[in-house]
């Protein structure tokens, strides 16, 4: 048994479990809170919804009577009496309707032109396009506002509007549009007495207009000025639907047949298709902009007089959605924004779904912010009794949502879930904390040790090694981890010996390396110091060997920086190959960087002690690239011909000289800082016919320009 637990991690940490859980019971302890509070919430639940549903439902019958004042009187009376319950109405847009009126903002914080206005000054407007209409509480308005000198603040912008008003019948129109909606509105709030006075006003105070009127679909007079032109006339006008424009007695008269819509069918036949025609008789329009903001501001005036606050929403909406205006607010007469025509709001994603056509538009409640908030919305569906006051714009008329504080509530059962699951609490601590200590000393230490280890192998300290104090899964983690170390050292000081190329190809092998090779197109350098032989019989070996790394590190660091692999080190040479685009003159100018290098090595030693020079070869064409030799001992580098003759020039080649072949040199170009030497041909070892060499050194090539392919000529 103990051997069991002292070789096995999992062991341990069921023992210390089985060790804390048997303090207690806590898991039933826990279940049964649970339930309790489970049970308690669909109570909750339950009982928050009836209430909203009665509240959804009275507000809903108010509404469908038709009598806004009497929905806002049940509204305002369920928010009195309800301390813990909110009531929101909103429209089919997404705003909230019949609000809780909030106070009066800072003046301060009003545009400079609200401000004005209110404080009975000549308003500057913003910018050129926008008109500022103060609108003043005048003796007929009393009746709802007897306080106050000032109704509200009309701003009216027209800048960059998509509907143009240079053409007359799109002007005619816009207005025509206007004018329809103050009367659809007032007619909607059985205000019909006041049309005459709308009418005759619009005729007295806008600038153009000299007449409207509403006709009856057989053509006759219904309401404002006498129509010049004939009823039967206007009766075949209403009947072809389309607005017309007519010029009688030296006026423009603009036809604007009315569809009969749902909300006119109390007066209106359902069946007629067309209920009459808004005729606009005008003067020719100078300034078709002012006429607008003067058509508004009495229009506004009057839906005002009706009384609901929804249909002066309405009106101003429909006059943004001409396209002739770009900004339309309203503020009150104590500076709280009214209405944004333009502003969007965004409700709550519950009343969204609610309000969305495409939707089912059921009742929907849950419970928010830890049971805090019983939220309960349900849409109210545009019935056709609604149609009448509403239209058919949307499918649904607007939305209800109750929310429902049930705060106390939850306060009470967090008590009583408190008070249930102290114990199972308690031994949940315990148990972390036993845990925490069993695994700390267990697990964290020992693994926290290994991560400091491969940081610091990750940092190049090879020599580190992990503490194995145990032989369960932790001490054979950490044997393994030793292990691989010592592997990665190994790896890094082999890698010292060998090429790039071997490396690649020890990497990339997923079995083991074949003794195999491919034909491939290479640059080949060698690189041999003279007089190396002479130097080591006169020095002793360890400054043979000092001195002959400091030339051949040089060296190797010039192969590096121009992008070749250093193939082998044979006693005082290099062998270095080349591959990729550009790799002749890439060879060619590690080669003159290598006699540089060499000689600045010299110039820095003390006199007396012994130069030493080197000779370098070049040459390219198609070697046989692999690994060759015996299966236990192999060698990873290039032979054949080509190999071959770039030794022979290497040994040719005079100190600090570098020769190369005729293939190098048209390969090579004509790079700058060189110059190159045609040589006397040479006769290599295994070719029957000398070869073509040329020499290189350091300075200007007189005869770039004069290469063809063969020998430069100097």
């Amino acid at each position: 048994m103990w051997t069991l637990v002292r070789e096995h991690l999992v062991v341990k940490i069921a023992l210390v479990l089985l060790v804390t859980l048997s303090l207690g019971f806590a898991i039933p302890a826990a279940i049964n809170a649970h339930l309790q509070l489970e049970e308690m919430r669909r109570s909750g639940h339950a009982a928050a919804q009836s209430v909203a549903q009665g509240l959804a439902a009275g507000v809903r019958t108010a509404m469908l009577s038709g009598n806004g004042i009497t929905a806002r009187s049940m509204i305002r009376d369920a928010r009195g009496r309800l301390s813990t319950a909110e009531v929101h109405i909103y429209a089919p847009t997404g705003e909230e309707v019949f609000g809780e009126i909030p106070p009066p903002p800072p003046t301060s914080e009003l545009p400079s032109h609200v401000q004005e206005a209110l404080g009975g000054q000549v308003p500057t407007p913003p910018d050129a396009a926008t008109t500022v209409l103060p609108i003043p509480n005048e003796p007929r308005c009393q009746r709802c506002h007897p306080e106050g000198t000032m109704r509200g603040v009309l701003t009216l912008g027209t800048g960059g509007a998509t509907v143009s008003l240079d053409g007359e019948d799109e002007a005619l129109d816009v207005l025509g549009t206007v004018t329809t909606s103050a009367f659809v509105q007032i007619m909607t709030a059985e205000h019909e007495d006041d049309l005459d006075a709308y009418f005759t006003e619009l005729a007295e105070q806008v600038e153009g207009i000299r007449g409207v009127s509403v006709l009856g679909p057989d053509g006759e007079l219904a309401f404002g000025a006498e129509s010049p032109v004939a009823a039967t006339e206007l009766q075949r006008l209403i009947e072809g639907g389309r607005n017309t424009t007519l010029t009688s007695g030296g006026r423009t008269v603009r036809v604007r047949p009315l569809a009969n819509d749902p909300q006119c069918h109390a007066c209106h036949e359902a069946k007629d298709r067309w209920r009459g025609a808004l005729l606009t008789i005008t003067d020719p329009l100078p300034r078709p902009r002012s006429t607008l903001v003067g058509t508004t501001d009495v229009s506004l005036r009057h839906v005002m007089l009706a009384g609901l606050g929804r249909l002066i929403a309405r009106f101003l909406d429909e006059v943004a959605a001409t396209g002739a205006v770009t900004s339309l607010s309203l503020y009150d007469g104590e500076g709280r924004l009214y209405r944004d025509a333009f502003a969007h709001p965004t409700p709550s994603a519950a009343v969204a779904a609610a309000l969305d056509p495409s939707g089912t538009g059921d009742a929907h409640g849950d419970l928010q912010a830890d049971d805090a908030r019983f939220v309960f919305v349900t849409a109210l569906a545009n019935d056709a009794e609604c149609q009448q006051c509403h239209g058919n714009d949307y499918p649904v008329r607007g939305a209800i949502e109750v929310v429902i504080d049930t705060s106390d509530a939850a306060s009470s059962r967090r008590r009583l879930v408190v008070t249930g699951i102290g114990f199972a609490v308690l031994t949940i601590g315990l148990t972390i904390v036993l845990l925490y200590l069993g695994l700390r000393t267990l697990v964290v230490r020992p693994v926290a040790t290994m991560g400091d280890v491969a940081d610091r192998v990750g940092q190049g300290q090879l020599d580190m090694r992990v503490p194995v104090r145990s032989q369960d899964e932790i001490g054979r983690l950490a044997h393994r981890l030793n292990l691989m170390i010592e592997e990665i050292r190994k790896k890094l000081e082999l890698s010292k010996f060998v090429s790039k190329a071997t490396m690649g190809t020890v990497d990339a092998a997923k079995s083991g390396i074949q003794r195999q090779g491919e034909r491939t197109k290479l640059t080949v350098l060698f690189s041999d110091v003279r007089g190396f032989t002479a130097f080591s019989e006169t020095v002793e070996p360890e400054e043979v060997v000092q001195m002959l790394n400091r030339y051949l590190e040089a060296q190797a660091e010039v192969v590096e920086e121009h992008g070749g692999d250093i193939d082998k080190f044979v006693g005082d040479e290099l062998m270095a190959t080349f591959r990729g685009p550009d790799m002749e003159a890439r060879a060619l100018a590690c080669a003159v960087r290598m006699v540089e290098v060499v000689e600045r090595i010299n110039d820095a030693l003390p006199e007396g002690v012994p130069r030493l020079q080197i000779g370098v070869g070049i040459n390219m064409g198609e070697m046989v690239l692999g690994a060759m030799g015996a299966r236990n001992r192999m060698d990873f580098t290039v032979i054949g011909d080509a190999v071959n003759l770039g030794a022979r020039l290497c040994s040719a080649a005079e100190p600090g000289q570098v020769l190369m072949t005729t293939a190098v040199r048209v390969a090579a170009g004509n790079p700058e800082g060189v110059r190159f030497e045609p040589l006397p041909p040479l006769r290599a070892k295994g070719k029957r016919e000398p070869i073509e060499v040329f020499g290189v050194r350091p300075g200007v090539d007189a005869t770039r320009s004069g290469h063809s392919g063969g020998a430069a000529h100097s």
